[in-house]
């Protein structure tokens, strides 16, 4: 689906902007991955740009995770999936707390590689997107790409985060970290199977480079 006619039907939505999104088709339109994993969907605007790019590629199928309460958000998911007609791409995956006992549940059922992108735009909190970067790379096939959204936001400068009651009492330092960062060059840029970084306009991007030889490439 053209990003143009995605655009259209998402206007007024957050969060994804045009400008990201064309990122990630031109992305796709390179690489040209099968199947794509996001962490965070909010009300699926990303959602809907990812799986539109990919089914300009022919891609497979995007699943997506988030806590149970973004469904509650005004419109959903299903309905932008659903406006634009795109919900047969897409598995919406959900749990009370965290993405990470949806990975660890992935990892049991299928332990080996099975994604070839991966974008997270979530928790933003360095103790559950660290973990979950481990998590994910477990699913990640080599040569495939990670993106990481929001390198430089902080809970005390977020509008909807900075007055709510947990965030208000911890430690100053955990609330005006840039916490997505501290994941992406403590974590992703050491990590020996990473490398091809770029760090553009909040956006982290990394390509796992290296792996054992039966994980198998789903790039076409």
């Amino acid at each position: 689906m053209r990003l143009e006619e995605v655009a259209t039907l998402v206007e007024g939505v957050l969060h994804m902007s045009v400008a990201q999104a064309r990122q990630i088709y031109d992305h796709f339109g390179i690489y040209r991955p099968a199947s794509v994993l996001e962490l965070g969907f909010a009300h699926g605007v990303s959602t809907c740009y990812l799986a539109g790019a990919l089914q300009e590629v022919g891609g497979e199928s995007v699943t997506t995770i988030d806590i149970v309460s973004a469904l509650k958000r005004q419109p959903d998911i299903h309905t932008l999936l659903g406006r634009c007609g795109l919900e047969h791409l897409v598995d919406v995956r959900t749990h009370p707390t965290s993405y990470t006992w949806e990975l660890m549940g992935m990892l049991e059922a299928e332990p080996h590689p099975e994604f070839d992108f991966v974008y997270v735009d979530g928790a933003h909190l360095w103790d559950v997107d660290g973990f979950a970067f481990f998590l994910v790379d477990r699913l990640l096939a080599p040569g495939g790409w990670i993106l990481f959204d929001d390198l430089d936001w902080t809970l005390a400068r977020s509008p909807s985060m900075a007055e709510v009651d947990w965030v208000r009492r911890l430690p100053a330092e955990q609330r005006e970290t840039k916490q997505v960062r501290k994941v992406f060059e403590l974590l992703v840029r050491s990590h020996e199977n990473y490398g091809e970084f770029r760090d553009e306009a909040g956006w982290g991007w990394a390509r796992k480079t290296g792996g054992s030889k039966n994980r198998r490439l789903r790039f076409r």
